[in-house]
């Protein structure tokens, strides 16, 4: 009886063991099969080749992350529309005000500056993963299109490398960036020949923590209006009777008097200044960057001080972010949305005043602030890269309305959970039957050439091939409510509805608007005053007049209704200009400067103040000092808005359209019947284009 037991105990020993060994060899064998280690397994002589396309591999998926940081995640920006001239008109955000990189808006009110109620607000956060559009999805493709390219400049000595299919990689997002998949390679080395077609790259940037961080932020300043409190606390800490921006609101008792005044013009330029200056100070809690600041000597209420950037300017987060560093700017060339409550360009309190016994005035000063700006926000991995550091930048929009938060019930989309690699764009999933494909080019009336095709079938995008003289012949994935996309840099990219689930043969033509160029000039309706204080009026008996040498004009057009396509001309003095259109439905904006001196001098302004038994006159000078513009400060000349319908008609054969405008002529008149009531007919050209809109549509010459 013990005997049996004993060997009933050996036995039980045994499998145990056996299980030991097998869950042991078996871990091993998984860690064997990751991607980096299945692609390791090459012999001696291939192994420069492989570590050559492993380097092109990591050069382009570095070269893919750092665009995609650069522009809050796109590397191809062409959904991206900021506004030339309005920073706040756009889903995104020139970085510079001349440059080409547009940085995208994360949270950002769609509708028009001027909404006041019902306004829409929107986000251009794309997703981390799931299709095309996602990040990962824009690095897949980006490696997978410029991969070829590099691995055929790899040379080796006594190897000649060859291509099959085009490459299959596919990225992994993590505390990492993991590249991996297939590319069949045949290698030849000395009369041998090597077959290598799986690779596998891990890119040190933890790009799921920066989004993390960044979603976080977007969503608090959505929720919290994070921005709407700095600003808040700004003008509440530098607002006042005395300073060089009114307060929200103040009282003040005393004899009658002139009362304190502010030129609405330069309120737009000091707050400018402040947030340029105090925007950076913003901090998050639990980042690797946060500081406690402390009040420096000298300082005269330093705990008001500390008070004032430890608490109205911190950003509380429930996770901590201990290895990336996070920064907020505001640049002072990006135009801000401004407006006060004040009578024209001049702001006051409103007065009353008492004349029985004992002379008194009481001013109630009361502004309510309209202000729209846009923050860049910096997330910085410094330790990435292998030290050499990674940056993602987004921007994120202030919105204020009667000095208070503009808020929404809108909230960003939450984010489905990643899924395993699709294989629908494999050769072996082209099942479908033929489809026939014609592009017709509209002005030439020829077949379109070279013209990319591509097939959607929900989050699924695949690049299929090229036309050749306008015609394409292909075999499709099974798909119900599908599309192909015809995308050309010199064509408007078009669209077709295709299912492709029975095996029949399909004949389809599109016909492709090509980008025209046309060039663009400017004339101008001039409104002009006769004397200091004289109206302001328009003849149209006086015609148009040429744009002036020192006149500079900014068009745009941003097409509505139909895909986005905007246009831009910016036309510097006597020379004309080019624009790149096609036919639609726009929205034009011109915006013009004149870059002469202009001064506005101070102009004395008097009042009687009543006093008990007599009055007495009182007088100061408005603006205090003067006001001017110049060459790099220029004059606001005049600003446009309207619709317009150019028809493939009307611009076949285009050579030139001439844009017109109305300007505010304040160079016509004399520098001592200037005066700051003469700024506030800036807006008003608006109002002359809308009573006179036949004057202001563009003429087409061919």
């Amino acid at each position: 009886m013990k005997g049996q037991v004993t060997i009933f105990i050996i036995i039980g020993i045994v499998l145990l063991l056996g299980i030991g060994f097998a869950v042991y060899f078996s871990s091993r064998a998984q860690e064997g099969s990751s991607p980096i280690s299945q692609a390791s397994k090459l012999p001696q002589k291939i192994q420069p080749v492989q570590d050559a396309v492993h380097e092109c591999i990591r050069q382009i998926g570095t070269d893919g992350l750092q665009k995609l940081g650069q522009t809050g995640g796109y590397i191809d920006t062409s959904t991206l529309n900021p506004h030339v001239l309005f920073s706040t008109e756009g889903n995104a955000v020139r970085y510079a005000p001349h440059g080409e990189l547009a940085v995208a808006s994360w949270w950002f009110m769609k509708s028009k500056d001027s909404c006041t109620a019902n306004c829409e607000f929107a986000s251009k956060r794309p997703a981390l993963t799931g299709g095309s559009l996602s990040i990962a999805g824009q690095l897949e493709s980006y490696i997978n299109t410029n991969l070829p390219a590099c691995v055929s400049q790899i040379s080796s000595p006594g190897c000649q490398i060859t291509s099959g299919d085009d490459p299959m990689l596919k990225v992994q997002i993590g505390q990492s960036v993991l590249v991996s998949g297939e590319y069949p390679l045949r290698v030849l080395c000395d009369g041998q020949s090597f077959n290598v077609d799986q690779f596998a790259v891990d890119i040190d940037v933890n790009l799921q923590d920066i989004y993390s961080l960044a979603t976080n932020l977007t969503s608090l300043q959505i929720n919290d209006h994070i921005l709407e409190q700095a600003t808040t606390t700004l003008i509440q800490t530098f607002g006042g009777k005395d300073s060089q921006i009114p307060p929200f609101r103040d009282l003040e008792f005393g004899p009658p008097g002139a009362g304190h005044f502010w030129i609405k013009f330069e309120v737009k330029k000091n707050l400018k200044r402040m947030l340029a200056s105090y925007i950076p100070f913003i901090q998050v809690f639990g980042t690797a960057n946060y500081k406690y600041v402390r009040a420096p000597e000298g300082v005269r209420d330093p705990e008001l001080y500390e008070l004032l950037y430890n608490r109205q300017f911190l950003v509380p987060l429930n996770t901590t972010y201990p290895f990336l560093e996070t920064n907020f700017r505001y640049l002072d060339w990006w135009e801000p949305y401004f407006d006060l409550n004040c009578n024209g360009e001049l702001c006051q309190a409103d007065t009353g005043s008492n004349f029985f016994l004992i002379p008194f005035s009481l001013d109630r000063y009361e502004f309510a602030y309209d202000l729209s700006y846009p923050v860049l926000v910096e997330i910085r991995s410094p330790y990435a890269l292998d030290g050499q550091g990674y940056t993602f930048q987004f921007m994120l929009e202030e919105n204020m309305r009667n000095s208070a938060p503009f808020t929404t019930d809108v909230n960003l989309p939450v984010q489905s959970a990643s899924s395993e690699p699709s294989i629908f764009c494999s050769p072996d999933q082209r099942t479908s039957g033929e489809v026939q494909l014609y592009a017709l080019d509209t002005e030439t009336g020829r077949g379109a050439e070279n013209v990319s095709v591509s097939f959607q079938c929900g989050d699924n995008n695949c690049n299929v091939g090229r036309t050749s003289n306008g015609t394409f012949i292909l075999r499709l994935p099974r798909c119900i409510g599908g599309s192909l996309a015809l995308t050309n840099l010199n064509y408007e990219s078009a669209e077709l509805s295709l299912d492709t689930f029975l095996e029949k043969p399909q004949n389809l033509s599109v016909r492709l608007e090509p980008i025209r160029t046309v060039g663009v000039t400017v004339k101008d309706y001039q409104v002009r005053k006769q004397s200091k204080n004289a109206p302001w009026e328009f003849e149209e008996a006086s015609g148009l007049s040429r744009h002036k040498k020192n006149e500079e004009t900014i068009i745009l057009l941003s097409r509505i209704g139909e895909a986005p396509f905007a246009a831009f001309a910016n036309v510097q003095g006597l020379a004309g200009s080019q624009m790149q259109i096609v036919p639609g439905k726009y929205n034009i904006s011109t915006f013009s400067l004149l870059r002469q001196d202009i001064r506005f001098p101070p102009d004395e302004r008097c009042v009687r103040i009543k006093k008990i038994f007599d009055s007495k006159k009182e007088c100061s000078m408005i603006p205090e000092d003067p006001i001017d513009f110049n060459a790099t400060s220029p004059f606001p000349y005049g600003m446009t808005q309207y619709e317009y319908i150019f028809t493939s008609e009307m611009l076949k054969g285009a050579k030139n359209i001439e844009f017109r405008q109305f300007v505010v002529a304040i160079d016509e008149v004399e520098e001592k019947d200037r005066i700051v009531e003469d700024l506030s007919e800036i807006t008003k050209t608006q109002n002359r284009a809308n009573e006179n809109p036949a004057l202001i549509w563009p003429v087409i010459s061919r």
